[in-house]
């Protein structure tokens, strides 16, 4: 009788090199993957928070500017509630433009975010903060 060679030991060793290698080649392209689905994500979610907000703002400025003399105001504050949870938004970020009857009123959202993962430390061509905007047009009385 034959005495029988090991030869699946040496294989194994060498594929878990191959393995090991395998991953190390593809880990930063699924990271930097991840890190970018989770920033668009991010990014997406503020924006439609804070259209949200312009068109909340809108209606209300195209509902009340004749009857509320302070319907600007009002209207900013309904504008931060509705887009402030995630937006983290300050009075300067809403512009509002003045109601007049068969014109449009149009509210505007501009605000600065910072990266969540830290993304731009990983790609250097990438901007430190994301400058995120919307828009929201109501018809003043109508």
């Amino acid at each position: 009788m034959k005495p029988r060679v090991k030869t699946q030991g040496r294989k194994k060793s060498k594929e878990l090199g191959a393995v090991a290698v395998e991953f190390a080649l593809i880990l930063p392209i699924f990271l930097a993957l991840i890190l970018g689905v989770v920033e668009f994500g991010r990014a997406f979610s503020i924006q439609v928070s804070m259209a949200e907000g312009a068109r909340e703002a809108a209606r209300y400025m195209a509902i009340h500017y004749a009857t509320e003399a302070d319907a600007e105001a009002t209207a900013r504050d309904r504008a931060m509630f509705a887009a402030n949870p995630i937006a983290g938004l300050q009075p300067g970020d809403v512009a509002i433009t003045a109601c007049e009857p068969g014109l449009d009123t149009v509210v505007t959202i501009t605000a600065d975010t910072a990266y969540l993962t830290g993304l731009p430390t990983l790609l250097p061509f990438l901007p430190d903060i994301m400058n995120i905007s919307a828009r929201g047009v109501m018809r003043c009385g109508g």
